[in-house]
């Protein structure tokens, strides 16, 4: 054969063999990937098990509307085999919702039928992000043995995955996540997990896992071919500390987040050297009361770890996440974990929140691959570094909320690959130029907000850019709108914020709400000038215009966008009434609307509420609204908080405003409301906050409000109308911070029975925050110290008071009240309160305001206030008591006298220092009366205890007496001295209590 030939012919065997692999390839893949459908009709016994499976599920997307005829091969979800016709492969999933926007989305519901053993060719089956809540797992899944993808993630499974599923010997992948399983048993069996000897990828993400994870690593450890390991949010505590045999060999990728293991007993982890992927995400997490929010991370402070120095030969590692983990180190100390090969490996490194402090240093720039740094949410310091731009490949830089300060290097204008940049909530300064974005033709995400940049561009600037998000508030760009702002034709958001911005609004701005603007930020500028008459929104999420000079009539708003939740025109000059909102039919939000601070007027249109089953909460305050509430309020709105106040409503609650269950916040004060209180707002029982002073409301405070408002947290009534006893019934409001109901015609006592008020015996720290109803910016006004002023969501939920004052209250102040550890002011003033003044007052540690005065009340002013530290305004005059002003602590501030006019008090601050009994004489002594100083009472007993002294040791005075003589006059001339002035005392006492009760004498 010749030469030639033979080289063809191996060319040839060369071509096929690499053809069969191919198609060996295919064939492997294909195990994992759904089988393309064959044209030829299924096998009649498995399409009667889809059918029999169909009909347990209730659709209501009609996602099985195709499952009708003979070819269930055709079916949508369904994947046969291409040579024999069996089901190979069934995909009914739904869309996942932490990465999908389709809200219109319904699961599928029901129940899985064991139909599905028909099907025992099946290999691949995905029902996930579907509802069979309520449901066991079902357990006759373990018997369809050529399984090798299983996907129920999502599905709500509740009880314990079944021992039969080590019979799935040829499953690769597992997933479980997100449902209810609870595997916690102390000594759990895991022993059917170690027979899924071809298992690689398992995802066990938020089950509950709890004590029985050292015999779920164990079993794991056994596994040869694992790879892919998610076990976040699973409840995990204990840990192997180590193995006899680290088996984990093929581990590439790890994810422990979300549990409370202890970080210094995983040190076998960075052992494992096939690590690509290992993400250690607050392995102390927070408290459920901020389930998606690490705002207050600086408040909870997990237990500081420290980093082995290991990591850094996992030379393998490309992505290493330890947010939230208390690392409080210096970048220095950091270095030596990042000096060996991980340095060269390492693209993504995520150190949010692990409380870093000190100067960015250069040897970060070392780290070459870096696609993304997040250093974010620490307290960094210093300038950021021009070394930076040595990371050619980032992608992504995270600095936000730092302490970092100077200027921003021009040199970060080279990060040629740079997407994403976040440097808001620092302190940086300086002048922003082109020259900063030179080469950042990738970017699409920039914030700057909260610092004090400058941005210095010509105006006729072309960015190399095309950004999606734009954050520069309280940057300074004005005072005209920033002309290059017109080639960002793609932007999302737009917040620029107190920009300094002194201009009218150009058209093309209000162009960008009609395309893919979803977020548009102009608050707190002085835009001045009119809005279009008509604004459309295709794609708007959240529009803020407040703050600004914006007059004219408010425009039509329609909203053909169905993801709108947010709208802010408050604090302007709008004027007329009131515009209907234009609502797409697609319309699924819950939307926010604050038109408060305007000059609107007319009344309160009809059509607001029967739009409440889209409107989620109404701002429509500090107006010039007039006529009455709407009588249309529908029981299926989802209204959560109304605001009305600060206008001129008059006429009743109507009675239709019961309907509104879902109800949180009620603001109708300062209006002209009258009437008596509606039965019917007693089905609000989800009422958080209700508020309705300063209006003419007459009748009693109904009983109903503490028996039927069980989550009331602020209950304000003042300047009405109110009469009769304050109800016993609030007292059961566990939950309620703030009660005002001063300045009604209440009479009768006040209940002891308030002392029964649990969140006002809780301290601030330990009481749940109050901001669960104020989301969206609502402001209360308050008058916790005397004065109305502004309480928004961070500050209320520390808020605690009873104002009681200018009623008619009698009888005597409770002493059970000072059981309220919490309370921070209590005024009663302006009643006609009788007694004493309790002495147990004094233990209400967390007063700063206490006002009693305007009453009839008598006695002293108790020492034991003095023990009120943190007591800064108090006032008890004109009442009857008497005797000397306390000293000490907080009552040596008290400088203004008319705290303590109108009665018969001495002391400091007043002109009577008390040199007389109780102060009330003017008249100077009498010269025949030896004076006694302030400080009698103390020398009497001081005088009483050194005699009872003298009794107890005379023997051994009386010796020491006899042998020292210069000892035994000094004595004697003392005892005479001390007779002397017991002798005056006592006579001055009897001449005082004899003028006291005999007076004409």
């Amino acid at each position: 054969m010749p030469a030639f030939l033979l080289y063809l012919l191996q060319l040839l065997l060369l071509l096929l063999a690499l053809q069969c692999s191919d198609e060996l390839n295919l064939c492997n893949a294909a195990t994992l990937v759904p089988i393309a459908k064959h044209p030829a009709n299924c096998i009649e016994s498995e399409r009667i098990a889809l059918l029999d499976f169909k009909k347990n599920i209730t659709d209501p997307n009609n996602c099985l509307s195709s499952w009708v005829g003979q070819d269930c091969c055709s079916w949508e979800g369904v994947y046969c085999d291409n040579l024999t016709g069996n089901i190979v492969g069934l995909e009914l999933n739904g869309p996942d919702p932490m990465f999908s926007s389709d809200k219109y989305y319904l699961q599928m519901r029901g129940e899985i039928s064991p139909s599905l053993l028909q099907l025992q060719h099946l290999n691949y089956l995905d029902l996930s992000w579907n509802d069979f809540s309520g449901t066991n797992f079902p357990s006759f899944i373990s018997q369809l043995k050529e399984l090798k993808y299983l996907n129920l993630s999502g599905v709500g499974f509740q009880g314990s995955i079944p021992a039969g599923f080590g019979n799935l010997s040829s499953l690769q992948t597992l997933d479980l996540s997100y449902n209810n399983l609870l595997i916690y048993e102390e000594h759990a069996d895991h022993e059917w997990l170690s027979h899924l000897t071809s298992l690689q990828h398992l995802d066990l993400t938020q089950n509950n896992i709890g004590n029985s994870s050292i015999g779920l690593f164990l079993a794991l450890n056994k596994l040869p071919s694992i790879s892919e390991l998610h076990l976040s949010s699973c409840n995990l505590e204990k840990l192997p500390l180590s193995f006899p045999h680290l088996n984990f060999s093929s581990l590439s990728i790890l994810d422990l987040s979300n549990n409370n293991i202890n970080f210094s007993g995983i040190s076998w982890v960075f052992n494992i050297k096939s690590l690509q992927y290992l993400d250690l995400y607050s392995l102390a997490p927070l408290p459920t009361i901020f389930p998606s929010s690490r705002a207050y991370i600086g408040k909870i402070q997990p237990s500081e770890i420290s980093i082995p120095e290991s990591i850094g030969s996992l030379c393998s590692l490309q992505t290493l996440d330890l947010c939230w983990l208390n690392i409080s180190k210096t970048l220095v100390e950091l270095g030596g974990v990042f000096s060996d090969c991980l340095k060269h490996s390492l693209t993504h490194l995520y150190l949010r929140g692990t409380f870093l402090k000190g100067d960015i240093l250069d040897w970060i720039g070392d780290i070459k691959n870096l696609k993304v740094l997040d250093l974010s949410q620490n307290s960094l310091s210093g300038s950021v570094p021009p070394s930076l731009s040595r990371l050619t490949f980032l992608e992504e830089l995270q600095l936000c909320y730092n302490q970092l300060t100077g200027t921003l290097p021009e040199e970060i204008g080279n990060l040629a690959q740079l997407e994403y940049m976040n440097l808001a909530q620092n302190q940086l300064s300086g002048v922003i130029s082109e020259a900063h974005f030179t080469q950042l033709e990738k970017l699409e995400t920039l914030d700057f907000s909260q610092n004090s940049l400058i941005f210095n561009v010509s105006s006729n600037w072309v960015p190399p850019f095309l950004l999606k998000e734009l954050s520069i508030s309280s940057c300074s760009v004005g005072p005209e709108f920033p002309a290059w702002l017109q080639t960002q034709h793609n932007l999302s958001t737009l917040n620029m914020s107190s920009s300094g911005i002194n201009d009218t609004v150009p058209e093309w701005v209000w162009n960008l709400t009609s395309h893919n603007l979803a977020i548009l930020d102009l608050s707190n500028n002085h835009i001045k000038g009119m809005i279009p008459k008509i604004l459309t929104f295709t794609q708007i999420e959240k529009l803020d215009l407040s703050s600004n000079l914006f007059s004219g009539p408010l425009p039509d708003l329609h909203m053909h966008s169905p993801m709108v939740n947010y709208i802010d025109l408050s604090y302007n000059s709008f004027s007329g009434p009131i515009p209907r909102i234009m609502l797409n039919d697609t319309f699924s939000s819950n939307l926010h609307i604050s038109i408060s601070m305007n000059k609107l007027n007319g009344s309160v249109p009809d059509w607001l509420c029967q739009m409440m089953e889209e409107i989620e909460g109404i701002d429509i305050s500090k107006n010039h609204l007039s006529g009455e509430l709407p009588h249309c309020w529908l029981e299926s709105s989802i209204v959560s908080y109304i605001n009305l106040a600060y206008n001129n409503i008059s006429g009743a609650i109507p009675n239709s405003i019961g309907h509104l269950r879902y109800l949180n916040s009620l603001l109708l004060n300062h209006n002209k409301l009258s009437g008596e209180l509606p039965n019917s707002l007693k089905n609000c029982s989800q009422l958080l906050a209700l508020d309705l002073s300063y209006n003419n409301f007459t009748g009693s405070i109904p009983t109903w409000i503490g028996e039927r408002l069980p989550l009331l947290t602020v209950l304000i009534l003042k300047q009405n109308a109110f009469v009769n006893n304050i109800p016993q019934e609030i007292s059961q409001l566990e939950y309620l911070q703030v009660l005002d109901l001063s300045s009604n015609d209440l009479s009768g006592p006040i209940p002891k029975s308030l002392s029964n008020l649990t969140s006002m015996q809780m301290l601030p720290k330990t009481t749940q925050e109050f901001s669960n109803f104020l989301q969206h910016n609502e402001i209360m006004f308050l008058s916790l110290s005397g004065r109305e002023d502004e309480y928004g969501e961070y500050r209320i939920g520390y808020v605690k008071y009873i104002d009681l004052s200018n009623n008619e209250l009698s009888g005597c102040i409770p002493e059970e009240l000072a059981s309220l550890d919490g309370l921070q002011s209590l005024n009663l003033s302006g009643n006609t309160l009788q007694c004493e003044i309790p002495d147990k007052l004094g233990r209400m540690k967390q007063l700063k305001s206490l006002d009693l005065s305007r009453n009839k009340l008598s006695g002293s002013i108790p020492s034991t206030l003095a023990n009120l530290t943190f007591l800064g305004l108090f006032n008890v005059s004109h009442n009857n008591l008497s005797g000397r002003i306390p000293l000490g602590n907080q009552f040596n501030t008290f400088t203004d006298p008319t705290i303590y006019t109108g009665n018969h008090l001495c002391g400091f601050p007043l002109s009577d220092n008390c040199t007389k009994d109780g102060g009330t004489s003017k008249e100077g002594p009498k010269y025949d009366e030896p004076q006694i100083n302030e400080d009698d009472d103390d020398i009497l007993w001081l005088y009483i205890g050194s005699l009872s002294g003298f009794a107890v040791g005379s023997s051994v005075v009386w010796i020491v007496l006899a042998l020292k003589k210069k000892w035994r006059h000094a004595y004697f001339r003392s005892a005479d001295n001390t007779y002397d002035k017991i002798y005056v005392f006592v006579v001055v006492r009897f001449r005082r209590m004899k003028k006291k009760f005999m007076p004409n004498n």
